[in-house]
């Protein structure tokens, strides 16, 4: 273990082995840090944090500090958790819920490059890139192996599903379906299919992608008419996963709108 003298570590944060933490960092009370995490200058893990193993957080990066959320109570037990092999860049935000006893969540080995924002309560899964300055509301749902572009911004409560793909500057109030490409202001620009090839989805599961987007952005015919011609029982994993998104009841709505940014 390696504690810079300039930083500021609470007595009562429960540091792993080899766990590295930087000049002027700060970790708070009521913190975990697993093995091998290292902390850069300034970084701070704010308390009710649990952060995993392998983690590298950038310069200035906070993680777990309070919501911007009117009329929070800051003495709130609420809770921030990070998995594990993350890359969490230079000022990256992450915000701890606003729920009693509730946690904002990441998963494993996700890269957050400089700027990026988590709100409040959202949900990441694994293996996902969010460029610079990408941010998510409060409430928002990343799955996994999703791509979201520099400057793409989530309004609270959105979904997205995985293999998603946001270009930069993107701003969606809409829940983006799995495998498709967001673009502009709440459009789908088409299925992310160099990334699908690149993620190893054979050519008949792409062809099955493909055949569902086209049912349901391609055609007049709405979700409901689309969801009651298919067959969950029949359905390949992949597809199975973009028609569940779509029968999963959305706070927002689906975004129906195809077009090119």
């Amino acid at each position: 273990m390696s504690i810079h003298p300039t930083a500021v570590v609470s007595p009562l944060a429960t540091l792993g082995e080899e766990v590295v933490i930087g000049p002027y960092a700060i970790v708070d009370e009521d913190v975990i840090i697993g093995a091998r995490t290292r902390l850069d200058a300034h970084a701070q893990v704010r308390r009710g944090s649990v952060v995993g193993e392998d983690n590298q957080i950038g310069s200035g990066a906070i993680i777990g500090a309070d919501p911007q959320f009117h009329g929070f109570d800051s003495q709130s037990k609420t809770a921030t958790r990070v998995g594990n092999k993350n890359v969490i860049r230079e000022y990256v935000t992450i915000h701890r819920s606003i729920e009693e006893e509730g946690a904002t969540l990441l998963g494993d080995e996700n890269y957050l490059m400089t700027g990026a924002h988590l709100g409040h309560d959202c949900l990441v899964g694994s293996h996902n890139t969010l460029a610079n300055n990408v941010l998510l509301g409060g409430h928002v749902e990343l799955a996994n192996h999703c791509f979201l572009g520099g400057g793409a911004v989530f309004h609270q409560f959105v979904r997205i599903g995985d293999y998603a793909l946001a270009q930069g500057l993107a701003g969606m109030s809409l829940d983006v379906p799995p495998y498709t490409i967001a673009a502009g202001i709440n459009q789908i620009a088409g299925i992310n299919a160099i990334g699908l090839k690149r993620a190893g989805f054979d050519g008949n599961t792409r062809k099955e992608i493909k055949e569902a987007f086209r049912l349901f952005y391609r055609t007049d015919r709405s979700i409901a008419e689309v969801l009651s011609d298919t067959c969950p029982e029949s359905e390949s994993p992949a597809l199975r996963a973009f028609f569940d998104f779509l029968r999963k009841k959305s706070k927002k709505g689906i975004c129906s709108k195809f077009g090119n940014p």
